[in-house]
């Protein structure tokens, strides 16, 4: 279904997204990949990204030279574990506003206290897999690698290569990571006094890249939202006089659209007019919302959306529903099906920027 691989000088984002999860499989050239985020098909519990790269193939193990976690919330990281176990020869990238030791003692204190979340499962799995590979494998997939704002995370190039692949962090700031970092040791000063600490804001950690192949290039929003001061969120984004210079042709969109991680000055700083435009919906929260779909499509015509939200939505159930399931004692467990992993492939050219842009799975253009 998928076809053939891009073209050594092609720059490839593919954003999957089932209507409950997110991932980017990102091409920076000459055969080498990188992998943003994680979910699964609900209907062969693989994740998308593996299966993807093994339609068209990849080999993830020699081929997969990123993976990262944006940030820590189960519709994204939902199977990252087994992503990163296949791409043997990949570094880890996380946001430097986790600090992997104290969150690893949270997570064993806290299990008893906060429950358990995938997100939990999928952080101690890729933690062994990281000090496994720091004993045997290669020594830059140990690690992690830690995101931090206008940080270059991988430089693809040499003689065998006629176009460069670049992948720089553009958050979280400065000011975040010593936000979280004493957001975290007050979590563990209450786990050890067996007190639930409050949720983080993990949205606010979120790591967005910004990523090359030659002279065309591609901004992946993550979940950042605004922040409270300008040395947060995407305010201290667009406040960088660091970041790379390079407009974005391709933007995948912010937390499902929301209104929450618009940012006007992103896009008239760091976007081209009328980028390609993607994001995933989110249907528990109902994002994107009618309003958020009308403000994206006046920025980029060319908009996408990976699954049609609309179709995953719970409907209103008639009268003598509702009362069954009162009844029956049962109405909180009704939940909307995800769909299959919808999908949207962009590939763009290096030396001339000419783009083809498929859709798969039910995604579906936004903007007539």
């Amino acid at each position: 279904m998928f076809n053939n691989k891009p073209a050594d000088a092609e720059l490839e984002i593919s954003v999957f997204g089932p209507g409950k999860g997110e991932c980017v499989v990102a091409h920076l050239g000459h055969g080498d990949w990188i992998v943003v985020d994680s979910c699964v098909d609900h209907r062969t519990k693989e994740p998308v990204a593996l299966y993807y790269l093994a339609e068209i193939g990849v080999d993830a193990a020699s081929s997969v030279k990123l993976v990262a976690a944006t940030h820590w919330h189960d519709d994204h990281i939902r199977g990252l574990a087994d992503v990163f176990r296949a791409a043997k020869n990949a570094a880890f990238v996380n946001s430097a506003a986790h600090n992997s030791n104290k969150l690893a003692d949270l997570i064993a204190l806290g299990k008893n206290i906060a429950g358990h979340a995938s997100a939990t499962e999928e952080y101690q799995q890729i933690v062994r897999i990281l000090r496994q590979r720091a004993g045997s494998g290669p020594s830059h997939t140990a690690g992690p690698v830690r995101a931090i704002a206008d940080r270059r995370l991988l430089l693809l190039a040499g003689d065998h290569r006629t176009t460069e692949g670049e992948v720089y962090a553009l958050s979280p700031s400065d000011g975040t990571v010593s936000l979280a970092d004493a957001e975290l040791d007050y979590a563990l000063k209450l786990l050890h006094e067996r007190r639930r600490p409050r949720r983080q804001g993990a949205n606010q950690l979120s790591v967005v890249l910004w990523i090359r192949v030659g002279a065309v290039s591609a901004l992946l929003g993550g979940d950042l939202e605004h922040g409270p001061t300008e040395s947060e969120g995407w305010q201290a984004i667009v406040a960088s006089a660091s970041r790379p210079s390079i407009p974005a042709r391709i933007f995948k969109v912010p937390h499902h659209g929301s209104q929450n991680a618009h940012s006007p000055e992103c896009w008239t700083h760091s976007l081209l007019e009328h980028p390609v435009a993607v994001l995933t919906p989110y249907t528990p929260s109902g994002l994107p919302t009618n309003q958020d779909l009308k403000r994206l499509c006046a920025l980029a015509p060319q908009a996408f959306v990976t699954s049609n939200a609309a179709a995953f939505k719970l409907g209103k159930l008639d009268h003598t529903a509702a009362k069954m399931l009162r009844a029956a004692r049962n109405s909180r467990s009704r939940k909307a099906l995800e769909g299959p992993p919808g999908h949207v492939r962009i590939r763009l050219h290096a030396s001339d920027a000419s783009q083809t842009i498929e859709l798969f799975n039910g995604a579906e253009k936004l903007c007539a």
